[in-house]
Order: structure tokens, then sequence, then C-alpha cells
């Protein structure tokens, strides 16, 4: 079962930090290098200064960018620019924002959650990650001791007993109120009442954690685990390194929004690629149609190709392929193909991905690229924005694009549950949660305080 734990949460000081728009930022893997720039011009305390910290000539063992960031955020908290709440807290959080012209406002909490073996069904991951990021984050997490950024998991709860029980208890005004630098409102309320606090962690105990987004922090989180209980043998199971920081969301929550991570092909491999033979490969598993290019159409091509891809069902594999040159087509997955084919080569539950039917047939069958190729950052690029996809084909930044629907939150649910793995970037949960409005230490000689009545 889930441990989830309230926490003494540490944050900006308000009488340091009055304007906190100005300091908090999107997740470390989602910031471009120009914009690293802009967030770190943008103010002394960002916290791109702490999350992305920059290589210097000189570098050796001993100094270097992940030592230098574990000073500022130690001098940060000694000049009082953070602070720490004295008593433990779940932290509710709204954010407020607009998705394809509809408002939402998504609900959920902050917390400490004990870290479990991703094998042990308590808390399910569902994709794949990369070894270089999990290291680069291990060493971050082993100089500076600190959870910056939540980890973003999704829960069952289906009569929304968790987030109604913490807005029973809200104080009277949030601890941090703000528009962030995407545009998004950000509400974040310390929930203290020990009834309220005991009626959550009894709650959380019941569910299974899903990792919406964060799976190489909580893989980080593990290694950092694994590496203290060495330090400290003798360390109670409720030492602070057994846990890491999240933010958790219902899944039956209906203002949680999934969009796709489409692909962006490039590189020597993909620029040998003829037109011919593809769209001839490809007639062997889809329907094609020919579709008008951007400069053809006119404005509103992105919602032209966003509702060719909403027309196909729920069971049916629909993409978009945009390139050579500024051409389109719609493909969809033929009748048997994927009781034939595909799920002869894979579980059911991943055979009706569409990620698992790109990958499989269009990128390894039909383009010849190999799963290394497929993880190659010259190779394979991602947007979550059908109009950056289509402006990368039209500058020549991208040879092919393809456009997907988003993956269901009940599929990232079943392949979860049967222990299975996505390929990379099958899904993105939008928006992003925010880097810099809680923050959570960790200190190896200090136990996590638990609810009365919620058992270790």
């Amino acid at each position: 079962m889930a441990l989830v734990a309230p926490f003494r949460g540490l944050h900006y000081n308000p009488d340091k930090v009055p304007d906190p728009t100005e300091v908090v930022t999107p997740p470390y893997d989602v910031i471009r290098p120009e914009e690293r720039e802009a967030f770190a011009a943008r103010h002394p305390y960002n916290m791109v200064h702490l999350i992305l910290p920059q290589p210097q000539p000189g570098d050796d063992r001993l100094h270097n960018r992940y030592t230098r960031a574990a000073a500022l955020f130690r001098r940060w908290q000694k000049e009082g620019v953070l602070v720490r709440d004295q008593d433990p807290a779940y932290y509710y959080w709204e954010t407020e924002f607009q998705n394809a012209g509809q408002a939402h406002v998504r609900r959920g909490l902050a917390a400490l959650v004990r870290l479990e073996s991703l094998s042990g069904g308590v808390i399910r991951p569902h994709e794949q990650t990369f070894t270089a990021a999990k290291a680069d984050r291990l060493e971050l997490i082993k100089h500076a001791q600190a959870n910056f950024s939540p980890i973003f998991s999704v829960y069952p709860d289906p009569d929304d007993r968790v987030v109604s029980r913490l807005r029973q208890s809200l104080p009277a005004s949030p601890l941090m109120d703000l528009n962030d630098a995407l545009g998004y409102r950000q509400r974040l309320y310390p929930v203290t009442e020990p009834a309220a606090l005991k009626a959550v962690c009894q709650a959380l105990k019941e569910v299974p954690l899903f990792i919406a987004d964060g799976h190489h922090r909580y893989e980080t989180a593990l290694n950092y685990q694994k590496l203290l209980r060495e330090r400290y043998p003798k360390a109670s199971p409720l030492a602070s390194f057994n846990f890491t920081l999240m933010y958790l969301s219902n899944m039956h929550d209906p203002e949680l929004v999934i969009l796709m991570a489409h692909r962006l092909l490039g590189g020597p491999r993909v620029k040998q690629l003829d037109e011919a033979r593809v769209l001839g490969r490809l007639k062997e598993y889809f329907e094609i149609i020919a579709l008008p290019a951007a400069d053809e159409f006119g404005e509103a091509y992105e919602e032209f190709l966003q509702q060719t891809l909403a027309e196909a069902g729920p069971t049916e594999s629909a993409f978009i392929l945009l390139g050579f040159g500024r051409k389109a087509w719609s493909l969809k997955l033929r009748p048997g193909v994927r009781q034939k084919i595909l799920a002869r080569q894979m579980h059911p539950a991943l055979a009706q991905l569409d990620v698992a039917v790109l990958n499989y047939l269009i990128f390894e069958k039909v383009l010849g690229l190999d799963a290394k190729a497929q993880d190659d950052q010259e190779t394979c690029k991602y947007t979550s924005k059908i109009s950056e996809a289509v402006a990368a084909v039209a500058r020549g930044e991208a040879r092919l694009a393809f456009v997907l629907n988003p993956t269901r939150i009940e599929q990232v649910q079943d392949v979860a549950s049967a222990g299975l793995i996505m390929p990379r970037k099958s899904t993105y949960f939008y928006p992003k949660v925010m880097t810099g409005l809680i923050l959570n230490p960790i200190n190896p000689e200090e136990e996590i305080v638990l609810p009365e009545g919620c058992g270790r």
C-alpha cells in the first residue's frame, strides 16, 4: 500500500521574494537552453539556478555545477530566501489553465510518498527512462540533498474523497497565489488539520499510484535511497530519504488533460528515405489519404489536422504524416493488422497504444529505425504542439513528422497495472507541474511524522 505523508515544506519567503512569478519554472526537462538563460536573467533567486546549474571552465570533481547548485541552495536557506513551515501539511494545489479554448482547473496535493520498488505494484511506472538523465539528477540530489521538482502521479479516486476532504480544511488564504511564467494560475494551501491529515493518509493507503511524469526523478530517488541506506544502515524506515516529493492528482478528475508528444524525425538516416518507397510500405498496414499541405490550406491548419485525427474512433489507430517537402497524409491502421501482427509481438495492453503501433510498424518495419535510432536525439525529437510539428517540417528542421492522438488515461492504467512499460514520451500530462512552489529538503537524520492512526 502507498504511504503518503504530510511534510514541512520549504518555500520562498514572501519578504525576500514578493512576486513568486519571477522565480518558479517548469521542470528541468522541458526548459530549452535559450529559456534557461531567460529564467536565469529574470531573477537571482530563480529556480533554474538550482535545477539547471551550468558547467564552467575548470570544473572538476570537487568544484562543478552540482556543488555550486548545492552551495547556492544552502545560502538561500541561510539568508532566509527559502523558509520552512513549522507544521507538517498536505499542500492542496490548484492549477488554472486553458487547453483547446477551454478553461480547466486541475486539483491535487503535494506530499511525501514512501519509496517503493517499481516491481512491487504500489507505485507503477508506464514509460522507459534515459540513463544519462538519471545520472545527471542523481548528482544533483546527492549534493543538494533536496527534492526540487515534484514527481507527478495520479491515483484512482472515483468518489473524490481526497481532494474534497482537503478542500473542507483549507486556511483562509493561500500560501502562494500567482500566475506563473507560462500564464497558468497556481494556488497552494497548507492543510494542517489533524483530522484531514489522517483521513487523506488513510484514503491514499488503499490505492496504487501511477507515475504520470517524472519517471527519471523517481528512479533517481530510488538510487539515492540505496546510497543513503548503505551510509546509514540503522536509519529508521521513516527516515526522510525513504520518501520523495510528489504532486498527486485524481485520475478520475475530468479536468486531467493528456496531450500527445508528436514525433519529429531528422538526421542522416531519415534524410535518405524515399517518399515512394515509404508510402508503398505504409500501404501494407495503413489506409492512406493525401491531405492538403499547410500552404495550400491556409489558416486553421492545426485545427484541420486535429479534427482529421479525432475522426478515428477510440479503438482505432490513426496518424498524420507530414514531410517529403510540405506534403501531408492521413494514415489509418487497416482492419486486422493489430490482431495479426501487433498482438503476436506484444501484450494486448501495449498493442492498443498508438505509440506502439507507430514505433513497431512505422519506425521499425517501414523506416528501419531500431530502438537505438529512436532514442537518438538527433533522429527523433518531440513536441506537444501540432503547430510546432508543422513549422519544423516547413523550415526543414525535420524531414518527417508524425502527429498522434493522445494516450487515454485508462490506457495508462491498463499498461501500468499489467506491469508493462510504454515507449518513451507516450504521454504528456498537461500542464507540467511547476517547480519552485514547494520543495522538500532531505536530512538523513530527520524522520517523517505520520498522522495519528496512519501506521508505519
